[in-house]
């Protein structure tokens, strides 16, 4: 209790004046004075209120002093409450006597000495204030051993769940180590664990043994790229594709390797950091592709040749056109000898054997083993070339070009191949719009690969021409050969990128995703500015 807080004070005598004077003597702003005229009167208040001290007189009607003072000290609730009798001099002794009997702490007489009583009455609030200061320490300190109890109940409820959840995590990382062991003991792939603090190899599979030829005893402090791995297309920063296994993040990022006898085989290269022990590490897995490319190239080359028959058909028929056309006219003249022959004649055979000459040129391109120069190039800057051009074809129709270009790293392209790829997606586009069309040109980077889009605002393709769409010589132009969006195929083949057509009634966007690692992009940037 704050010593500043009022304390409730009971005063009691059936006499006002008298009521009037202790008032006087007792008045303070920390003392709370409540009166009472008669016993009666002083047993409600003792009900409602915790009093410090009781003044009380002794000669009153009704209830006497003595009486009231017996009836209060019955009461569990108010005994402990001090009681200072007040009463005439004449009568001490019997006073002192019944006080005593009635359970008085002490006694004053009248008439009294103001000093006297507010020095007593202090005590007692001192007393009572002490009690009350006591009573708070008390109850606070058992509401803090209930709280302690109840932390300690909860505690033990929270470490009996923490143990429970403890032996099921333990359980489970058991099966978790046990399964991880299993899969990467016994996985088909090459994989292996290596620290990204000193490079040594901490672990490998049987089947990267297997593969590559070395040994586990071998491993034993080794610190070099034992496979020598390197991006696929990799011919111009060979210095930076030594640290390839230990980057984080790759994903079937096509690599060769060489084993320990000196064969070169093909892989699918997937990385991921992990922390054993507190100690990053670096899990490599290898998918093993050798078998699956030289199947492919089997396959690439029947398809060739199945294509080739096929195509040698279509270039007789789209041959043979100009060809008959130059043969009559050879004939024609020759039977008339006598007369030369007309120049427009002349320019018509020549125009048609040019016909014929491009159709070759344009089959010839669709060569799939055809010599590339891959460099690394600026696909923002390519199409910034080709911006002039095609906007000057676009306002031939009162069409625009727009360019929407977003920063991307280098790219391992032939740039000659990927302007043919653009201008003829491009100019397709805006041949199928109409007057005040817009044909834009996008380029971004999503999930580490490079994304060019050339979105025109045509009619869009039909379904049954959409399945056909770069199929070699089929076109739905008058004068299309139907090797354009071919050659376009074929170039994205050589240059690891993918064409897809999303078409609707609002146009169509032809999206060439870049099959190339930003990161290994970037790696090759930094080799060729040093």
């Amino acid at each position: 209790m704050v010593n500043g807080e009022k304390v409730d004070i009971l005063l009691v005598d059936d006499r006002p004046e008298n009521l009037i004077a202790l008032e006087a003597v007792l008045a303070s702003p920390y003392y709370n004075l409540i009166k009472a005229d008669c016993g009666e009167e002083a047993l409600k208040y003792v009900l409602q209120y915790d009093f410090a001290v009781i003044l009380l007189d002794v000669q009153m009607p009704g209830l006497n002093g003595f009486e009231t003072a017996e009836l209060i000290k019955q009461r569990k609730t108010s005994m402990h409450i001090p009681i200072i009798f007040i009463t005439a001099l004449s009568k001490a002794s019997e006073h002192v006597s019944k006080g005593y009997s009635a359970g008085a702490v002490d006694y004053i007489f009248k008439p009294f000495n103001p000093s006297l009583l507010r020095s007593k009455v202090e005590a007692f609030v001192d007393i009572y204030r002490n009690r009350k200061e006591i009573e708070v320490q008390r109850n606070e300190l058992e509401r803090q051993t209930a709280d302690l109890k109840q932390k300690y109940m909860n505690l033990e409820v929270i470490i009996a769940d923490k143990t429970k959840e403890l032996l099921l995590a333990n359980e489970e990382l058991q099966v978790s180590q046990e399964s991880f062991r299993k899969i990467f003991h016994c996985s088909p792939n090459l994989m292996a664990i290596r620290s990204l603090y000193d490079k040594k190899y901490l672990q490998v599979n049987k089947i990267w043994s297997e593969v590559t030829g070395y040994e586990i005893e071998e491993l034993e402090g080794v610190l070099d790229n034992l496979l020598h791995i390197k991006p696929e297309t990799s011919t111009e920063f060979s210095n930076e594709t030594h640290s390839l296994e230990l980057q984080d993040g790759l994903y079937n990022e096509q690599v060769t390797y060489v084993t320990k006898g000196g064969e070169t085989r093909d892989g699918l290269l997937s990385t991921e950091q992990v922390y054993i022990n507190g100690e990053p590490c670096i899990i490599s897995v290898i998918t093993d592709v050798t078998d699956s490319v030289k199947m492919q190239k089997e396959i690439t080359r029947l398809d060739r040749l199945n294509l080739v028959g096929e195509m040698a058909a279509g270039i007789a028929h789209e041959i043979r056109n100009p060809m008959t056309t130059v043969l009559g006219f050879l004939q024609l003249s020759k039977k008339q000898q006598e007369y030369p022959t007309p120049i427009e004649y002349i320019d018509l055979m020549i125009g048609e054997l040019e016909r014929a000459n491009g159709i070759i040129t344009e089959f010839l391109a669709l060569a799939k083993d055809k010599a590339t120069d891959p460099r690394l190039e600026n696909l923002n800057d390519i199409i910034y070339a080709l911006h002039p051009l095609l906007q000057a074809e676009g306002m031939l129709g009162n069409k625009n070009v727009n360019l929407d270009l977003e920063d991307c790293p280098l790219l391992f392209i032939d740039e000659k191949e990927i302007r043919q790829l653009i201008l003829n997606i491009a100019l397709n586009g805006l041949e199928a719009m109409p007057l005040g069309g817009q044909l834009t040109i996008r380029t971004y980077v999503e999930s580490d690969r490079a994304i060019l889009k050339i979105i025109d605002e045509g009619p869009g393709i039909e379904p049954d021409v959409l399945k056909h769409i770069g199929t070699p010589f089929f076109t739905t132009k008058d004068k299309g050969t139907g090797l354009g969006l071919a050659i376009c195929y074929s170039i994205a083949a050589r240059n690891r990128a993918n064409i897809e057509a999303d078409t609707s009634e609002h146009g169509t966007t032809f999206i060439v995703t870049f099959q190339q690692s930003m990161r290994l992009c970037k790696n090759a940037e930094n080799t060729t500015n040093i």
